[in-house]
């Protein structure tokens, strides 16, 4: 019998895996031909609610990472810009989010209880974009903060009033504000050359107060630097791609599954997806490729079980100094 996995980070890895396996194993069965029990329309629909719930469960594997790479880019230019100067608040509003997200990432009973299909919607995602967006047109960076702005407005409509053309929009608009990919893996190394605090390099000892702040916040959580880098492998527009198409596909998981209670914008929405089901197949066989490897390492599932249950540890101390201090 395979061994029990021990992380949240791999189980839902798991689950997005062994969904698309049976979203492919339905692909494979139309495209051969075969006469199912019930009717293609219906075998169609099941391929449809596997894909929307591999998304869903990948999202939820990479749910406090997303918020690190939300921040990355406000980081960099704050950085480089010393966007500190203007907007000390917006810093701590970045810190508050984050770790509110990142509470959210570490239960995984609340994960599925409270943000359901949705994590992406349901989440402290969009707040963050907000307040990231906040600080990139405090320091000039109007371009990419009208982006996280669109952003915050698909993901607070209701998960049926998010539309494939929008979502389209949104891919056209990360890709022309993504001029920061290529530098994102050097920013990294920079973080963890200032968190492992080696004074030789000139670069942390003259980074402002509020980004020292934002690396302090890594420094309690270092779990999350080992899965930006491990998303990182995927790619820049891949990721927010992933988170796009996560939330467009909230509302397959919740009416795909059942034909009892479905309305005709429903099926309208049903066909909507199908008509381009293809492309997005062809978009998880790429994650799962490199979900597949990550979920083979019992050392990746040790060591992320092991920071999972420390972090719950700081956080519940967090929690009763919080209570302490109000009391």
């Amino acid at each position: 019998m395979k061994k029990k996995r021990k992380s949240t980070f791999v189980n839902f890895l798991l689950n997005s895996l062994s969904f698309f396996d049976a979203a492919l194993a339905i692909y494979e069965r139309i495209q051969k031909g075969e006469k199912p029990y019930s009717d293609i329309k219906s075998l169609e629909e099941q391929k449809i609610f596997n894909i929307a719930r591999s998304f869903e469960t990948l999202s939820k594997a990479f749910l406090a990472t997303y918020g690190t790479l939300i921040i990355y880019p406000a980081l960099l230019i704050s950085v480089v810009k010393k966007g500190y100067v203007k907007a000390p608040r917006h810093f701590q509003k970045i810190i508050n989010s984050l770790n509110i997200l990142v509470r959210q990432a570490l239960n995984a009973g609340k994960i599925i209880e409270k943000l359901g299909h949705d994590p992406i919607g349901k989440s402290q995602i969009p707040s963050l974009l907000a307040v990231t967006a906040k600080l990139l047109r405090q320091i000039g960076e109007k371009q990419l903060a009208e982006t996280y702005d669109s952003l915050v407005n698909y993901l607070r409509k209701p998960a049926n009033q998010r539309a494939y053309k929008e979502l389209l929009e949104l891919r056209k608009k990360i890709t022309a504000a993504a001029q920061f990919k290529d530098v994102y893996k050097q920013l990294l190394d920079i973080i963890e050359k200032c968190i492992e605090e080696r004074t030789e390099d000139e670069i942390c000892k003259n980074l402002p107060n509020e980004s020292k702040q934002l690396l302090n916040f890594y420094k309690e959580k270092p779990y999350l630097i080992d899965q930006v880098i491990t998303m990182l492998d995927l790619g820049f527009q891949e990721l927010f791609d992933s988170l796009l198409y996560t939330a467009y596909l909230a509302r397959a998981a919740e009416t795909a599954d059942y034909i009892v209670g479905r309305e005709e914008i429903d099926e309208k929405y049903l066909e909507e997806v199908r008509d381009h089901q293809n492309e997005m197949i062809e978009f998880m066989k790429s994650i799962a490729e490199v979900n597949k490897e990550l979920v083979k390492a019992d050392e990746l599932d040790e060591f992320m079980a092991e920071v999972e249950s420390e972090a719950r540890k700081e956080l519940q101390k967090e929690t009763e100094k919080e209570k302490s201090n109000n009391s």
